[in-house]
Formats: structure tokens, sequence, C-alpha cells
């Protein structure tokens, strides 16, 4: 059928290990679907992948990335819900056999969903990576109802915009922290109702003026390493607290005695864990899609570059600097 260029990597390393490979395009089997990849989406997540440090070890040569958007080429014998033509978008998941970034893609047909109405192309390769983090994240893990407290550090990328967005949907408290005042306002008009910059207050004193005392009932966390020293001792009586990312660069230790005196509990969480369950993938695709048409979630595109600039947008995304997700065009 052809060859195809992809992003792939050798070995683990860092971004001087991403390589633009020609591969065969080879034929779909079985629940499989081929598409022809318009645009995709960059995540963090991809980045641990190639560092070594995701939970998904990698077999080389090995393709990276799982949020894309394109047109079907070619079905597998056992594929039902789509046909050549239909433009379709992947849901994240990560093993071993599958990557998006390239030319072509192949994947399951249970990580597909047709392009909702009203998505342009670059809207479409960036709702389901954030939105069902946030979705499993909320409500399967941290069981966030009306009047929670929630707090959410880093907030400006893609996931935390997501977390913003559902909370507030339900009624939730959204607090909010960034390192200086140029994000201050994005926050706020994406529905945060207190944001705290760090260069010039104490997140542990604003977080406790905030609750007035009660103390925080969810924290997602996505920064980890030493940063749980700012909230742990602002935690209301069993508080969850939840790990979903290493932006400092390590995971933290487990804060026993403080979670103890809270009664609180502290997770180690991915999407991944929750898309790989077939009636949790279900669940959480019907709840996005039915938000979308109803227009309650609209995903923000920072940055849009061209297919040869892959590194260079992986050096953006590094940067943190974004304010929503970076999207690839082929």
């Amino acid at each position: 059928m052809g060859k195809a260029k992809v992003i792939r990597f050798h070995k683990t390393g860092d971004l001087n290990n991403l390589q633009f490979d020609m591969i065969n395009i080879v034929d779909p089997i079985e629940d499989e679907v081929q598409f022809k990849v318009e645009a995709f989406a960059l995540n963090q997540a991809d980045v641990l992948f190639l560092q070594g440090k995701h939970y998904t070890q990698p077999v080389f040569p090995s393709r990276i990335g799982s949020e894309a958007t394109g047109i079907v080429t070619a079905i597998g014998s056992k594929v039902n819900q789509f046909k050549v033509g239909d433009r379709v978008t992947s849901i994240p998941f990560y093993t071993t056999k599958y990557g998006v970034q390239g030319e072509y893609a192949t994947v399951p047909e249970n990580y597909l969903t047709k392009i909702p109405n009203g998505y342009s192309l670059e809207e479409a390769t960036s709702f389901w990576m954030q939105f069902l983090t946030a979705y499993y994240g909320l409500f399967n893990l941290g069981n966030a109802k009306k009047g929670d407290f929630i707090y959410l550090p880093a907030a400006s990328g893609s996931a935390g915009q997501a977390f913003i967005k559902l909370a507030k949907h339900i009624g939730a408290n959204v607090i909010t922290s960034t390192r200086s005042n140029s994000k201050k306002e994005f926050l706020k008009e994406l529905g945060a109702d207190y944001v705290i910059v760090s260069e010039k207050e104490d997140i542990a004193t604003q977080l406790k003026a905030i609750t007035k005392g009660k103390g925080v009932n969810l924290v997602f966390d996505p920064i980890s390493g030493e940063f749980y020293h700012n909230y742990i001792n602002q935690l209301a009586h069993q508080a969850n607290v939840v790990i979903y990312g290493a932006l400092s660069g390590s995971f933290n230790n487990y804060p026993v005695l403080e979670l103890i005196r809270n009664h609180a509990t502290m997770h180690a969480y991915s999407m991944f864990n929750y898309v790989n369950n077939k009636r949790n993938l279900e669940i959480g695709k019907k709840y996005v899609i039915e938000h979308i048409e109803k227009g309650h979630l609209k995903p923000v595109v920072d940055k849009v570059f061209n297919f040869d600039d892959t590194i260079a947008a992986y050096q953006y995304m590094l940067s943190n600097k974004q304010q929503g997700k970076i999207v690839i065009t082929i």
C-alpha cells in the first residue's frame, strides 16, 4: 500500500531521540481502522513515553502519540462502526503496538469516534485526552460534587482546563494557582473562582483563607515532586489528592502522616487505566459526546504547527508557555 512518514524513536531519552522514519503502510486486521492523518495533538504522556517513564514501556522502534484526526482509508474484517471515507478522531490509549503521529495511523475501532459537528479539525484533535482525564478523575476517582473545593495547580494546560469546565458544570468551587500574573486572567475566563499567583502569594495561606479553614476536598496535581508541601496541610477531612502528572520532573514521596491526620487519600491516576476497561470507555465517551453536543465543552487550541516542525512543537510544550492544546497539521 506504499509508505508513510511517521514519528518514531529507537531508544528512550529526550527529544533528540525522536526522528522521522519512512515505514510500510500495512493493511488493518480484524477490529483495526486505518486512517490518513490530517492532524495530531501533543500530550505530556508522549514525553513520559519517550523518556521511558510512562507505565507503558515502548517496543523499538516505537511510534508515539495517541490523539489524532483523519480520513478512514481501510478497515479490518470485524469493523462495523466505520467505513472508508469517514472522518474520525482517536481516543487516547497507550499500547506498544499503536501510535498516531505520522501520515497514517491504525487504531482499534473502540478508540475512534466520528468528528462531532461544529468542530474544526484542530478542535476535534484536542478534546478526548483532556475531557476524559477530567471526567474519570472527577467522578470515578474523586467523587466530586456540588459545593466541593477543588484545587487545580498548573491548570492552564489542556487537562487543567477540562477539570475547570467539568467541575464548574457540577457547581464546585474551583481554586487554581499559577506562577505568575500572565495566566491569571486566562484562568478566570475559563471559569476558575479563585486564582492564586504563587510568586506573590503563599498557596497554603490562600487555600486556608478561601476555604475558611475547612480545607480542600479534592486536589488534582499534575506537578508532583515536592509541590504537595503547598497543599498537604490544607486538606479537608477525607479529602482526595490525585497525582496525574510529573511536570516537576519527578514523582513525590508518600506523605503518610499528613494524610492520616485528615483521613485523606493520595491516588496515582491515569486516564489510560480507565479507557482500557470497555464499560468505563463507553460511559466516558457517552458523557463527553453528550456535553459536546450541548455546547458545554469546547477545547482551547493554543498553537498549530506543521508536521515538519513537530520537534519544535514538543520543545514549545516543554516550555509550559502554552494555554491550551498544541496541534500538528499534515
